[in-house]
């Protein structure tokens, strides 16, 4: 016990890939030594890697072991004693190992290594929401979180929480945001004064623009606004998109009660749920066979979609023989196999 305690201690101060590689030449040299030392039971070097990893793994299928008495005593001595013990510190390294990225993860000191991600900045109830929308419409995204709290508030492979404040250029660099879909500022839960939330936005709005400076990409930023009024404000940090959280209800709320169960189908288009057939709001790329806008909407029609929009402009029916220009961004309504199919 004493001399396992003792390897233990002494591996641990060394990095898992040094361990590991000594322990693979361990093994192939004791190998060697077996095959040299009792060549009838052992046929070749694998033959006696096989025999060394079952012994040192505890396995000990019997199918093969040493014969003479000069290779018992070698295995006791080397394999038996500092084998296992050497072998156990390996699963031990790789336990602790899984053990600590989980720990990390947990506690956002993780930093995000992909690309083409959304970053969620501010933990709140619609924030949440969004993110299931976001993983429900995108089966392969990845979403990373930015906040303060202590630990990861959501569990899901594809999602990965970073702990510390938006402000700081850390944070932000080991959310990589620079390479980012989309980052998605969310008005934070607890303020209930609308200029103060606004203002805490705000603040965080100026430090990716700051960010954003040093990069060489353009960040993609959609802010939700409790005030109105507060718009101009946001137009100087150079923010892409805009939700008015409180307008955004009450509109819809008006516009139901002027034209019964129109709130179904804003419903219908914002809102995409597991193992729902129905029709979606999608974006699609421009062909490059359609000149005009008719030729897109013919195109369209045939396979089952229908063109509304040009970015923000819905007025596509009076530009059938337009050209489409090449900043166009082409949306339609359609389910998602059609989709899948354009």
């Amino acid at each position: 016990m004493i001399f396992f305690r003792r390897l233990f201690l002494t591996a641990s101060k060394y990095r898992f890939r040094t361990v590991l590689f000594v322990t693979t030449i361990y093994i192939f040299i004791n190998a060697e030594v077996m095959r040299v030392l009792e060549p009838k039971t052992f046929e070749n070097t694998f033959h006696a890697v096989w025999w060394i990893l079952t012994t040192m793994t505890t396995v000990g299928y019997g199918d093969v072991y040493p014969t003479t008495q000069l290779g018992r005593i070698w295995a006791m001595v080397i394999v038996y004693t500092a084998g296992i013990g050497l072998f156990g510190v390996v699963i031990g390294m790789i336990v602790d190992a899984v053990s600590q990225y989980k720990r990390m993860k947990e506690e956002g000191k993780m930093t995000f290594k992909g690309e083409n991600h959304y970053v969620i900045i501010g933990w709140t109830t619609k924030s949440k929401n969004t993110i299931k929308e976001l993983f429900i419409g995108d089966e392969k995204i990845e979403i990373v979180l930015i906040d303060e709290l202590e630990k990861s508030p959501y569990e899901h492979v594809r999602f990965l929480f970073i702990q510390g404040s938006p402000t700081d250029d850390d944070t932000l660099r080991r959310a990589k945001i620079e390479s980012s879909k989309a980052v998605l500022l969310f008005a934070p839960d607890g303020i209930d004064n609308p200029d103060l939330a606004d203002g805490k936005t705000l603040l965080t709005a100026s430090s990716i623009e700051r960010y954003d400076e040093g990069t060489e990409k353009n960040i993609y930023t959609i802010a939700e606004i409790l005030n109105e009024k507060h718009v101009s404000n946001f137009k100087h940090v150079k923010i892409d998109e805009f939700i008015l959280s409180h307008e955004s209800v009450s509109n819809l709320m008006a516009k139901s009660a002027q034209t019964n169960g129109a709130s179904h189908l804003f419903t219908q288009l914002l809102s995409r749920k597991d193992g729902d057939s129905g029709s979606d709001l999608w974006e699609v790329e421009v062909r490059s066979d359609w000149e005009t806008y008719g030729d897109a909407h013919e195109y369209l029609k045939q396979k089952g979609a229908q063109l509304i929009a040009d970015r923000s402009d819905l007025n596509i029916l009076k530009k059938w023989d337009e050209t489409i220009p090449k900043e166009a961004r082409l949306f339609v309504i359609c389910d998602k196999n059609t989709y899948q199919s354009l």
